[in-house]
């Protein structure tokens, strides 16, 4: 990244006593956003381009599990590369994933699905009670759905 691209990177970037450095500018999902070589790239990736170098096919740039669990962060310390497995596994180690109750588009909460599981009555009567598909009572059922329970 050549000096000028790097003083505009910085004039967006906070740093707190915390030793997160937060990002000021435009953000995506909560993850900030710089246009680097005419694309809109996330900022915490490039972040780690520029401090500690390329980045492999096929690896995520996380934030490193118990350090930080800030999105707009791009401290280049708080930063890992990661396989996409891994990423998702620290998400839940820290407490920041969105399975279940915790999306945003859950209509059901873990003690419904136990009792979907647990139930004799029809797909049918299920999906009516609780007012969602009976496509959506099936995959429960059959655990193509909220797989993390057990």
């Amino acid at each position: 990244m050549d000096e000028a691209t790097l003083d505009r990177f910085l004039a967006k970037v906070e740093k707190t006593e915390g030793g997160c450095w937060l990002w000021t500018g435009a953000l995506n999902n909560g993850y900030g956003a710089f246009k680097l070589n005419g694309k809109m790239i996330n900022a915490h990736r490039v972040s780690f381009l520029h401090y500690k170098g390329t980045i492999q096919a096929g690896l995520d740039i996380c934030h490193a599990p118990t350090i930080c669990h800030t999105r707009a962060c791009v401290n280049p310390d708080h930063l890992r590369a990661a396989t996409r497995s891994e990423n998702l596994a620290d998400r839940v180690l820290d407490g920041t994933d969105t399975r279940g109750e915790k999306s945003s588009r859950a209509k059901l909460t873990e003690a419904q699905i136990l009792e979907i599981r647990a139930s004799d009555e029809s797909q049918r009567v299920l999906a009516e009670r609780y007012g969602v598909s009976k496509q959506n009572i099936s995959d429960i059922v059959c655990r193509k759905r909220w797989k993390h329970l057990t």
